[in-house]
């Protein structure tokens, strides 16, 4: 059984893509981990910021801020910002991240919490956009977090996650170690994930079902694409489990980065979705 707790635990130890930097300097320790982030998984400005036009004057919400990479660039976009977390090592980060990196200080900044996404403090209809990036997979309660962001969002307001694929290089590599290497060819890598990807309990999804859950929420106009994360390219610095390892090295040098980018919408283990509210008629 697992335990929110727990999840919640794991990345109080360590805020999602801080891995990328080890600087001491604040300034440059924030720079290095967006411009390590972007260059790792470029699809995310894009999916991101594409419609920044957009953005001027209306209230974003965004769920499970991390190191605040990418709510400083809704704040740099004109957008009133309003961001949760889970965790308080996120919430320090990001507003450590929002002082050193914004020099121009009238940015429309409106609440910075620990929250929790299966109880949203706010009122129905209340934001323009909701952004989660990589976040509700991690949930214990997916589906209630979805609901509670569906009820604060806007009629024709619009829905922007990206959540985990159960088929992806990923997926591949850890089946690699934990099923056909522990003889247990069989075990599937929704399975295997679950397990042994990040925090206990983490979720995946086939474009198939995602469609069925968003659309039985009400939500339409589903655009849906598949990208090769940091994780799928072996670009994520590595972790303390594997830092002084030989083999890891061998792999990470011969790896196949280019097959892998170029079939992306295959091995991606990112699943990035955009859809609306319905307009009240």
């Amino acid at each position: 059984m697992i335990k929110q707790k727990d999840v919640t635990n794991f990345w109080e130890e360590e805020v999602c893509g801080t891995r990328f930097s080890n600087k001491k300097n604040l300034k440059k320790y924030f720079q290095e981990i967006a411009y390590n982030r972007y260059k790792a998984e470029p699809y995310i400005k894009e999916f991101a910021f594409c419609d920044s036009k957009d953005f001027i004057n209306k209230k974003i919400l965004e769920i499970g801020v991390g190191a605040g990479t990418d709510f400083i660039e809704f704040l740099k976009r004109d957008a009133v910002c309003y961001g949760i977390d889970a965790t308080d090592s996120a919430i320090q980060k990001t507003n450590n991240n929002i002082l050193t990196s914004l020099k121009n200080k009238n940015y429309k900044l409106e609440y910075l919490a620990k929250a929790n996404a299966e109880k949203l403090p706010f009122k129905d209809n209340t934001f323009d956009m909701i952004y989660s990036h990589g976040v509700l997979h991690h949930a214990k309660n997916t589906m209630i977090c979805i609901s509670e962001a569906y009820r604060v969002l806007k009629p024709g307001g619009k829905f922007k996650i990206m959540v985990y694929s159960n088929f992806s290089a990923t997926g591949l590599m850890l089946w690699l170690l934990h099923g056909l290497g522990k003889g247990k060819p069989f075990l599937s890598q929704e399975k295997i994930i679950f397990k042994y990807l990040e925090s206990p309990g983490t979720k995946c999804y086939s474009k198939k079902e995602l469609v069925k859950i968003l659309e039985g929420f009400g939500l339409e106009k589903l655009i849906i694409k598949k990208f090769a994360s940091s994780g799928d390219l072996l670009l994520m610095p590595r972790s303390k489990k594997y830092k002084n390892s030989l083999l890891y090295s061998f792999i990470q040098f011969l790896y196949p980065r280019l097959i892998v980018k170029r079939l992306q919408s295959i091995l991606g283990l990112s699943i990035t979705i955009t859809a609306y509210k319905p307009e009240i008629i």
